[in-house]
């Protein structure tokens, strides 16, 4: 059985170059993290709240090998690829099947995963970060599943990334130490 960890929380800094970092996009919506266990998935958020029910759309996660755990953001994105926070928190507040059902139509969730902590029962734990993004990769490539999308990084270049991604209307950057556990 898989532990019911909390997510990890950022920590504010100014934006930095380095090699012994990657730097991704800071998606503005919901922390959560994604449970597989034998045929079945969770979702769960930073006060350990229960979302499945919430995010039927997600359940294409059951196709990924039992002891799977994710760390992830929920975003509902714009037509520019921009996530909609307001949309998102609409969506989330809604705890009605039907409700739930009609708001599938104008707000398209997507689950952005930036971290695999375990894989098909192994503890991914003590890897390094960039480790973990290579598995994690090829988890989400052989998904194949629009609604379960990878958080793209670059290495080193911190300062062009974050001028990037707040050109484009993001709200920043996230700096993670490859060798990170």
């Amino acid at each position: 059985m898989l532990p019911k960890l909390l997510p990890m929380l950022a920590v504010p800094a100014e934006p930095f170059d380095s090699p012994e970092y990657c730097f991704e996009c800071k998606w503005d919506g919901i922390r959560v993290l994604a449970a597989v266990e034998q045929g079945d998935w969770q979702l769960w958020g930073r006060e350990q709240a229960d979302y499945t029910g919430r995010y039927p759309e997600l359940e294409v996660l059951r196709c990924l090998p039992a002891e799977t755990l994710l760390d992830g953001e929920l975003v509902v994105l714009d037509p520019d690829g921009r996530p909609d926070l307001p949309q998102l928190l609409r969506r989330h507040g809604l705890t009605d099947l039907w409700r739930i059902r009609q708001a599938r139509r104008w707000s398209r969730v997507r689950y952005v995963v930036f971290d695999l902590l375990y894989h098909a029962g192994s503890c991914l734990l003590h890897e390094p970060l960039a480790r973990r993004r290579e598995i994690l990769t090829d988890v989400c490539q052989r998904l194949e599943a629009p609604e379960v999308r990878f958080s793209e990084a670059v290495v080193g270049a911190g300062r062009a990334l974050y001028a990037a991604v707040v050109a484009q209307g993001h709200e920043g950057v996230m700096a993670k130490h490859l060798t990170s556990a």
